[in-house]
């Protein structure tokens, strides 16, 4: 179904690559438009006509050796103190609770009573209320009341509401949530049941800590302890070509757990036509599931959840430990209960998020074990906040290293993507830093010796082109190994234990232009003729999306253009016709059609409203004509409760509307 009132909809093209010689011979002009429209690259003149230029990508120390030149690819080398990103770093402390403790704790699967509390308050009594996952993943149920539990009772409910009073008068009371760890016995059943994979590596497990709108330059500069020991401690190692794929933490996460980009699945939005919940998705920690491991997926939001917010979410719990109940627990103890900024009484929020990671490990230490965990809260509106969690994060990769968890354990650290939002992405820098987000893997020490060519290969990749979709296929090597050698460049997605061709470029990859951090643009004067007029008609695609609610959103024009930039294809790409081998290494350059598109990349502000976008426009020269893709379209200033008018209506639609004075009175 499309996004959009089937009044208007935005054509898509798909060109797939033939190889046999009869499908050759019927492959037209219009074919090789789509192919340039969808697979545009920079070409060789142009790229180094911006180094000779010193265009704004690149400064000073960037052009030299460490940018890989012998690649496709050239990766520009952004600087950690770039003078022009260094105004919006700002030293975030550490979070402040209050030194009151909790009355109770939880650790290793049992409640625990605080010995300062009982100092502060005297002793106590507790009572508690246990909580399951209802019908979906928007419900909780409050199961029934255990009343006088003792410290050191087992938990029978991963999340529970804990109430406890003192025993002397004057009474003092504590109410509050809590989260756990109980033992699964649908875990153990799975596990002695399960064969072990006849080619993975070693029944390694796969632990992931992801955290929203971390760009590699953000982790560098304010992640400084827990960095440290990742890679010179550890022997953690960076990907520093890793792209985004799409707009956001969805187009982040759905290739990497399922191989696939959302618009490739069934339909999920909300208020679709036949829209379903995710659960039918090929996730991977399915397969994880059926090889005997225990699974976790602990995202830090409600709202804001990845497949959440615009999608169904889940019908039925995803993997063994799911943290979103808890988080819906506490949402519902809001009115109930104040804390303190970032704080869950005495404990940092971030901090719960953590020890869930480690309480994880400590019920299952000799089982194998897939866990994702992303955490959003801190640094979703701004990157320096996350500084508040470096040194717990630090803290709890040391306590797994000493306890020797890690040693049969990959370790990924990871950011969905850069900063998307306010002044920080409208700078040049910011926009490359929106698309190269930080990516590091960590292998036990032993993984180095039995598997050397694995991570000979892996090295060589931390500086090619790679993307989510290499990711899942590197997951998929743990239960099923397929092999290192060279990659082949016909895959999109290629294992990172396999070297990536120098060959490869974003159109190999499946990143759009939109999105690919290797072209160059040649910046254009504001007052261009064909960026103004690729503007206007951005604008005009924009507000077609809301004319069916144009009683509520209002109609957007122009307010100013403030960066216009484009982009023209190389010959190569132009000729390029199929592959002469079967790895997809040597190539056939002679298709005989010219050049046909200019992309163009806009950013501009909409009134009313003051709506900030950045736009890909493509300009097909041969017969004037202009196309937008909606999955090009970027809002990148906030828009907050602007399109709050279109919520209930269509959620889809939130960053376009600005809603009317009308419909706000």
């Amino acid at each position: 179904m499309a996004p959009y009132p089937s009044t208007y909809r935005i054509a898509t093209f798909v060109f797939r690559r033939c190889f046999t010689a009869k499908s050759l011979l019927v492959i037209s002009a219009f074919s090789l438009f789509v192919l340039l429209l969808s697979n545009f690259r920079i070409g060789d003149m142009l790229f180094r006509r911006s180094l000779a230029d010193k265009s704004l990508f690149f400064k000073g120390e960037s052009l030299k050796a460490g940018n890989y030149p012998e690649q496709k690819c050239f990766l520009p080398k952004l600087e950690v103190d770039d003078p022009v990103m260094k105004k919006f770093f700002q030293l975030s402390g550490p979070v402040r609770c209050p030194v009151n403790p909790d009355w109770v704790y939880v650790e290793n699967g049992t409640l625990k009573f605080s010995k300062d509390a009982i100092k502060r308050n005297g002793a106590f009594s507790c009572d508690l209320l246990q909580m399951r996952r209802g019908a979906n993943d928007d419900t909780i149920v409050w199961t029934g009341k255990i009343n006088g539990v003792v410290d050191g009772w087992r938990l029978t409910s991963d999340v529970f509401k804990v109430i406890c009073t003192t025993l002397a008068a004057p009474h003092k009371n504590y109410t509050d949530v809590h989260l756990g760890v109980t033992q699964n016995p649908g875990v153990e059943q799975r596990f002695a049941e399960a064969k072990p994979p006849a080619n993975g590596l070693n029944g390694l497990s796969l632990l992931v800590l992801g955290f929203d709108s971390m760009s590699r330059m953000s982790w560098l500069r304010r992640m400084n302890e827990t960095r440290a020991y990742f890679v010179s401690q550890l022997g953690g190692i960076e990907l520093e070509g890793y792209n985004i794929m799409g707009d956001g933490t969805p187009a982040a996460l759905f290739p990497m757990l399922t191989g696939k980009h959302e618009t490739e699945m069934p339909e999920a939005r909300r208020k679709f036509k036949g829209a379903r919940p995710v659960d039918h998705y090929p996730w991977i920690w399915k397969d994880f599931a059926k090889a005997g491991y225990m699974t976790s997926w602990a995202d830090s939001e409600i709202l804001m959840a990845p497949f959440n917010m615009r999608l169904l979410g889940f019908k039925h719990p995803p993997t063994d430990y799911y943290m979103r109940p808890y988080y819906l627990a506490i949402e519902s103890m809001k009115k109930v209960k104040i804390h303190a900024p970032n704080c869950r009484g005495s404990v940092p929020k971030h901090k719960i998020w953590l020890d869930w990671v480690r309480d994880l490990f400590y019920m299952y230490e000799n089982r194998p074990k897939f866990m994702f965990h992303f955490y959003a809260t801190l640094s979703h509106q701004d990157n320096n906040d996350l500084m508040k969690a470096d040194h717990d994060l630090k803290l709890l990769l040391e306590d797994l290293e000493k306890r020797g968890y890690l040693n049969q354990t990959i370790v990924v650290l990871m950011g969905d993507h850069g900063a998307r939002f306010a002044k920080y992405r409208e700078t040049w820098p910011g926009k490359l830093e929106e698309r190269l987000p930080y990516v590091a893997f960590r292998f036990p020490p032993w993984f180095h010796q039995k598997y050397s060519q694995l991570v000979k290969n892996f090295r060589a990749n931390t500086g090619r082109l790679t993307t989510a979709l290499d990711l899942h296929e590197t997951f998929k090597d743990i239960l099923k190994f397929d092999g290192a050698g060279v990659g082949n460049l016909n895959n999109r997605g290629i294992s990172l234990f396999k070297e990536i061709p120098i060959e490869r470029e974003c159109f190999h990859a499946n990143i759009s232009n939109h999105w690919c951090a290797c072209l160059n643009w040649e910046v254009l004067p504001l007052t261009d003729e064909t960026a103004v007029r690729a503007t206007v008609f951005a604008i005009d695609t924009i507000n077609s999306y809301t004319s069916a609610y144009r009683d509520v959103c209002a109609q957007l024009s122009l307010g100013s253009l403030t960066m216009a930039s484009k982009i023209a294809a190389n010959d190569d790409m132009v000729k390029f016709k199929q592959s002469l081998d079967p790895h997809g290494r040597v190539a056939d350059f002679t298709e005989s059609n010219s050049t046909a598109v200019v992309l163009y990349q806009l950013t501009f502000h909409t009134e009313p409203g003051h709506g900030h976008f950045e736009v890909t426009v493509s300009h097909a020269l041969m017969n004037d004509t202009m196309v937008v893709s909606e999955k090009e379209i970027s809002r990148i200033n906030k828009y907050g409760t602007d399109s709050a008018c279109i919520l209930e209506k269509n959620r889809q639609l939130r960053q376009y509307c600005y809603c009317s004075t009308k419909s706000k009175s």
